[in-house]
């Protein structure tokens, strides 16, 4: 967005008012042509033009490339979009990583979580119950266990 160009008014565009949900079409990358029209009111996206949102696509389809497609907020020719800025790696610490089970009646099975559950490891025990989360080793990728809680190593 540029600085001659100021966001719709509060009440324009044919919605009810600031408070209500708005359609942000995506412009480019693998999520051209689709339209969010379910997070974010006309305010939000004032207050966020020009910020940056990172889609990742192997968070939602584990068969998906691990990457990060980067989307900036924008409005122009009296709409908003997401417009595409690039395709990044996406770092090993947020990929998605397995837990195998280690004991218990679950032992052997394995688990997916998302990235970020290696920085929450005591939501993994929310997701299954009598479990703890452990990491053996030093790659953020790998030596993700599962474990009893209250056995050796949990």
């Amino acid at each position: 967005m540029t600085a001659d160009r100021p966001p719709p008014p509060l009440h324009g565009g044919g919605y009810l008012g600031p408070w209500d949900l708005v359609p942000v079409t995506f412009e480019g990358g693998p999520l051209d042509g689709e339209v969010n029209d379910q997070d974010y009111t006309e305010n939000e996206n004032r207050e966020q033009v020009g910020e940056t949102w990172d889609y990742t696509p192997a968070s939602v389809d584990s068969t998906a490339d691990d990457v990060i497609e980067r989307y900036r907020l924008d409005w122009r020719d009296g709409r908003w979009f997401y417009v595409h800025v690039g395709t990044f790696e996406r770092p090993v610490e947020d990929r998605n990583f397995d837990a195998v089970f280690v004991g218990g009646p679950r032992g052997g099975e394995r688990t997916t979580f998302v990235g970020n559950m290696r920085q929450r490891p005591e939501h993994a025990t929310s997701l299954y119950p009598g479990y703890v989360l452990r990491h053996v080793g030093d790659d953020p990728a790998t030596g993700w266990e599962m474990r009893p809680i209250n056995s050796e190593g949990a």
